[in-house]
């Protein structure tokens, strides 16, 4: 797994702080942290609660690019 940019991205143009988003979806700050980072993945339901938070599309937060 890699580090979610477009959720790091996200999260930094909104000006909040891991532990904030981590509250406003129900998960541990150092759990969100490892979420964010890749180390492990979102359910559905975090990433759809993301999307809320986000104002945005699961396809804008989670969708790899392609080259």
């Amino acid at each position: 797994m890699t580090k979610n940019i477009k959720l790091y991205v996200a999260r930094r143009e909104k000006g909040y702080y891991q532990k904030d988003v981590a509250k406003k979806i129900g998960l541990h700050p150092q759990t969100y942290h490892e979420k964010e980072a890749g180390k492990k993945e979102f359910t559905i339901r975090e990433a759809k609660m993301l999307c809320k938070v986000f104002s945005c599309t699961l396809n804008d937060l989670f969708q790899e690019e392609v080259n």
